[in-house]
């Protein structure tokens, strides 16, 4: 089914990638990496891409389980996905839509709860990290190459289809 078919699947998406910024933020702040568009390194070796490769699978599954269980706050605190989304729109000056005192509540809680539960999200990563020997430094590089890097990004997913073939 596609994505036009299925308009949950397309809200999940945009949750979570809202989701993960946050995340992604949160759990690589303390090594600050200068952000315009430079020169990225895209020389590691074979077994550096091998072991980025397995450590981002683990990285993954705690960023799904963060957010299965962000989704479970927000509607704790009776708000739909898709209004989450539309405030989080409002607080950044996305929308002129405007949120009701109670929804503003509501949003406040669960955010609130969600950015708590980052901490323990953050070390489940770098803990990730560590269980595969690379450091936070390494994988950000590794991750910057493979986002601005085309030819690096396709290294990278032969050896990601390898590893989900064997």
């Amino acid at each position: 089914m596609s994505e036009k078919q299925n308009p949950n699947r397309m809200k999940m998406r945009v949750f979570a990638t809202v989701i993960l910024s946050v995340l992604a933020t949160a759990v690589f702040a303390q090594q600050q990496m200068p952000m315009p568009q430079q020169e990225v390194s895209t020389d590691f070796s074979d077994q550096e891409i091998e072991t980025f490769v397995e450590a981002n699978l683990d990285v993954t599954k705690v960023q799904q389980a963060a957010e299965k269980e962000a989704m479970g706050i927000i509607k704790e605190n009776d708000l739909e996905l898709e209004r989450f989304n539309e405030i989080v729109a409002i607080q950044q000056g996305q929308s002129d839509e405007e949120a009701s005192p109670e929804e503003m509540k509501a949003f406040n809680a669960a955010a609130q709860e969600i950015m708590a539960n980052n901490q323990e999200t953050q070390s489940k990563m770098v803990s990730a990290l560590e269980k595969h020997d690379i450091s936070q430094e390494k994988y950000q590089q590794i991750m910057m190459a493979y986002q601005q890097d085309e030819d690096f990004r396709k290294k990278v997913d032969t050896v990601v289809q390898a590893k989900s073939k064997g």
